[in-house]
């Protein structure tokens, strides 16, 4: 999801794997006044990473990281499990890729004993979904690991914000796109998680016909809940 919300004379440093969409960002940030810093980083590449991170806030102390990786593997109806090699790669940039974003600012914002943190999750994280079960579960652990450091952060007036949206219309979800599944448009889900990050929300869930239907969920038996979902998007991988 790529959305500049930014403020006249806001510094804002910009990473990511692909040139163009980095650009188009940037100069979408640098018509509203901000100021860009772009570098062509891949998460999974701790030690790059880190280095440039802490460059960067040598030169401009970091008050708000937003760490938004995140790719899909896909499981099948005739095989429901994903490859092993499927499984790390979604681990490896979902989880550890956004670890390794947050930790080295995370040190300095404690130091400072100043600063924000925003961690894009899923909806996901609250229940698993049959089709992308390792996106699911890498969801669920960004969510339960930044729930656990949350009131410790907190203590150094640290603010950490978990953001699990449902389906959004961007060009990860594009292929999947189906009005049943009531994609929220990319400008509604930027206005929710920049309200939320402003406010200092630890907490930021939406849509909220998605939560209705989750709360609605856990209401039932698992094993109703179970044929219900790996119906819903088998028949959906099928129209696909």
């Amino acid at each position: 999801m790529a959305k500049c919300f930014s403020v006249p004379g806001t510094r804002l440093g910009l990473l990511g794997r692909n040139q163009d969409r980095l650009v188009n960002v940037s100069d979408s940030c640098k018509k509203k006044g901000a100021e860009t810093v772009i570098s062509l980083i891949d998460v999974r590449n701790r030690e790059e990473l880190r280095s440039w991170l802490t460059e960067f806030d040598d030169r401009y102390p970091v008050d708000l990281v937003i760490a938004n990786a995140g790719i899909m593997s896909t499981a099948s109806g005739t095989n429901p499990v994903e490859s092993i090699d499927a499984i790390a790669e979604v681990f490896d940039t979902n989880f550890a890729g956004v670890l390794s974003t947050i930790h080295p600012v995370l040190e300095r914002m404690w130091s400072r004993k100043n600063g924000s943190i925003a961690i894009i999750s899923s909806l996901s994280a609250y229940r698993g979904i049959p089709l992308f079960p390792a996106y699911s579960a890498s969801k669920a652990a960004l969510k339960s690991y930044f729930e656990a450091i949350r009131p410790a952060c907190a203590s150094a007036n640290v603010f950490v914000s978990i953001i699990c949206p449902g389906f959004i219309n961007t060009p990860m979800n594009d292929p999947d796109s189906s009005k049943s599944f009531l994609q929220m448009d990319v400008s509604e889900a930027a206005r929710i998680i920049r309200q939320g990050i402003e406010k200092k929300a630890p907490l930021i869930v939406f849509p909220y016909s998605h939560i209705l239907g989750l709360r609605l969920l856990q209401l039932l038996p698992e094993r109703m809940v179970d044929r219900i979902l790996y119906k819903i998007f088998l028949d959906r991988q099928r129209n696909l």
